[in-house]
């Protein structure tokens, strides 16, 4: 009897384990344990840069300040929400993983740095100084997601501090993800395109505003005028601050004594051919232009050229050749549009 009620006792202790074994959850993903928002990371790359500018012959030199935060409360590293499912994403909320301000200072003083600019530090001599203010910069994740990135900048001359130039600049943009869907790798790739706009849009309204600021000292080989860059909305537009060239000095008058014909000085030396500009702009871009017989450099360019009329020649693979006359009016800055035909 004894060892009857051993044996049932062990079946009854062997059924209790089974049964909390069976009872046990599953090993979790790591994944669904994630809370809170969804951290992205982003290294923004700057786009191919355009031809150095140069200053009286020298690199053009700017300092960047961080950019402060005007977006609506609360604020932080918090982008948008997320309305939909994104494959490896957890959560309601998207936000990076640094903080905002300066990661959009960052990216603008790369594509700045790769169009040529030399950057120093807030505490050296600089020709410029740009400041900025971020207004928005969001990611919502739904049905569509919608991005929407905007910084209100201001240049300003490096020793006086006087305002150059001022505007807002914009980058918006929506899209459906497709039947597939977001993932992490979508999410990240959609909004680093995003940055990469916008850093050029500054990038392309301040080198713009320099040159037309300084007209006579700065030479600025390829850039797009302020009004043609989508997105961008100037607030304070620039104007020419160079100082006209210094007049001869009078000749100093001649001692009565010592007045004759042989004794008068010299007529100042005749001065030279006056120069502006033409701003030259291709449809589509990247032709060859040529003055007269020389070649430039490719559309779009800045270029300087003696006042008058001018020809100038574009060539393009798969375009026919064609042939513009300017008008170069001195000091000034003339754009010409060119549409290549097939």
């Amino acid at each position: 009897m004894t060892m009857l009620k051993i044996k049932l006792l062990a079946a009854w202790s062997i059924l209790l384990l089974a049964a909390g074994c069976s009872r046990m959850p599953s090993i979790p993903n790591p994944l669904e344990l994630v809370s809170g928002p969804s951290i992205l990371h982003l290294e923004v790359a700057p786009s191919p840069g355009a031809t150095p500018l140069l200053r009286n012959g020298r690199t053009v030199s700017l300092t960047v300040t961080e950019f402060a935060d005007a977006r609506p409360a609360p604020r932080g590293r918090k982008l948008g929400d997320i309305k939909a499912t994104v494959t490896n994403m957890h959560g309601s909320e998207v936000a990076l993983d640094q903080d905002v301000t300066s990661f959009l200072s960052a990216a603008a003083r790369g594509q700045l740095t790769a169009d040529g600019l030399r950057l120093v530090g807030a505490a050296e001599p600089a020709d410029f100084r740009l400041s900025g203010t971020v207004k928005a910069f969001s990611l919502n994740i739904a049905g569509r997601d919608e991005r929407v990135i905007a910084v209100e900048a201001t240049l300003r001359e490096g020793r006086s501090g006087d305002i150059i130039w001022s505007g807002l600049v914009s980058e918006k943009g929506d899209r459906y993800a497709g039947v597939t869907g977001n993932s992490r790798a979508t999410i990240i790739e959609y909004l680093s395109e995003g940055v990469s706009e916008f850093a050029g849009k500054l990038s392309a309204a301040v080198r713009d505003s320099m040159a037309k600021s300084y007209p006579r000292s700065i030479v600025i080989g390829q850039t797009k005028t302020i009004s043609t860059i989508p997105g961008v909305t100037t607030l304070h537009a620039p104007s020419s601050r160079d100082e006209p060239a210094a007049l001869p000095a009078a000749p100093a008058p001649v001692p009565a004594a010592l007045a004759s014909p042989d004794l008068r000085p010299a007529p100042p030396p005749a001065s030279g051919p006056a120069a502006g500009y033409v701003s030259v702009y291709s449809i589509p871009a990247r032709a060859k232009v040529y003055v007269e017989d020389v070649y430039y450099g490719v559309a779009p360019i800045k270029i300087e050229m003696p006042v008058g009329v001018g020809r100038l020649r574009f060539r393009l693979d798969g375009y026919k050749p064609a042939t513009e006359k300017v008008a170069i009016r001195r000091g000034e800055v003339t754009e010409l549009e060119v549409k290549m035909e097939k």
